[in-house]
């Protein structure tokens, strides 16, 4: 790609890394976004990038990828977990397991820095303008169908600084809860993957069971649903384009863990372009293998049910919870046993209807 006018289509992490990049390499690069500003499906709601994928720290791989961590990226190494039943306990880590940030167009978001580094190095955004991925080299248009839902609040408490998960199917199907506390702000969502309509009674349902273990007040709610896909590819380059995060389908099919993969592949789409190297080859080396077993940690958990809840939150409460996340989204003779069943369940049903495959809309 020999073109020194690189056309991005959406103004996300992955859109806007890439932009970074390239501007910063010399290129003439202009974003466009469809909503009226950087992160405008989001609601100011608190968001983890996870730390365990990798044995290279979030902001150092920020550094790597030229962007400054000048918004809400918080480390935490403690937290309670549970399950339905209320097993579980406390985690300890002695490296951060994750990042907190925030989402949204407010100031400290990421979102906000992103956009601020871009027009910094030069980029032109034009907001409000909805472009097909036939206008842009790169294509960061974020999910194009959901195959998961998040239903959340965000809200002021007098609450103390929280981080709480719980895996229980009956107040998040096949996903997980979470309620995220910072200095008097705080977000409590249900992640499902299944019975979409029922979203906002998953949340009802979450916000009793966090309750029930700490008290809190609930102020200035405001209550939101969010959307995440993942879909399997063995090419995430469609006529000449180059897609990157969600609109690539790279996302984390456990947990849907996204941050880190729509940044990461941003900067590899950049990379291909400035280094005139495959954009295939780049990613597939980087992240394929995580995104593979990711799957396959997908479909396994899936087929356990409470004994893979079980297992997580035993391995997770008890002895180094870092190196068995690590270990538990990297490559092993398990997970690579199980990714072609895994493929196969993915392309059939969930729920009775069938999954959209990224070819039928790319």
């Amino acid at each position: 790609m020999n073109n020194k006018s690189i056309r991005i289509i959406g103004a996300g992490p992955s859109g806007l890394c890439a932009a970074i990049n390239l501007a910063r390499a010399g290129y003439d690069v202009t974003v466009f976004e469809g909503r009226g500003d950087v992160g405008a499906r989001f609601h100011g709601d608190f968001q983890g990038i996870e730390n365990w994928s990798t044995v290279t720290d979030f902001p150092t791989q920020l550094e790597e990828m030229s962007i400054r961590p000048d918004f809400l990226c918080h480390p935490y190494t403690t937290g309670r977990f549970y399950m339905k039943g209320n097993y579980g306990g406390a985690v300890q880590s002695d490296r951060p397991l994750f990042y907190l940030t925030l989402r949204g167009p407010q100031e400290n978001s990421l979102d906000r820095s992103l956009r601020r580094q871009a027009e910094e190095a030069g980029v032109e955004l034009r907001f409000n303008r909805r472009c097909t991925p036939q206008e842009g080299e790169i294509v960061a248009t974020g999910p194009a169908r959901p195959n998961v839902l998040a239903s959340g609040v965000t809200f002021r408490t007098d609450l103390s600084d929280t981080i709480m998960a719980t895996l229980n199917n009956e107040i998040a199907p096949w996903g997980y809860a979470y309620l995220l506390v910072r200095k008097g702000r705080g977000t409590l969502a249900s992640v499902y993957y299944r019975d979409f309509p029922k979203g906002f009674d998953f949340l009802d349902r979450s916000i009793r069971h966090f309750q029930k273990k700490v008290p809190f007040a609930m102020e200035e709610a405001h209550r939101f649903t969010g959307y995440g896909n993942f879909t399997p590819v063995t090419t995430a380059v469609h006529h000449g384009r180059l897609y990157v995060g969600e609109a690539a389908g790279f996302q984390d099919f456990l947990f849907g863990f996204g941050i880190r993969y729509a940044l990461t592949s941003g900067y590899l789409a950049a990379r291909s372009i400035i280094e005139d190297r495959d954009y295939d080859t780049l990613w597939q080396e980087t992240i394929g293998k995580r995104l593979t077993t990711s799957l396959a940690n997908r479909y396994l958990y899936q087929i356990f049910g409470t004994l893979a809840h079980r297992f997580i939150i035993w391995r997770t409460t008890r002895g180094n919870p870092w190196r068995f996340m690590h270990r538990f989204y990297n490559s092993s003779a398990s997970r690579v046993l199980a990714c072609r069943p895994a493929a196969r369940w993915l392309a059939g049903t969930r729920g009775g209807k069938p999954l959209p495959w990224k070819e039928e809309y790319l």
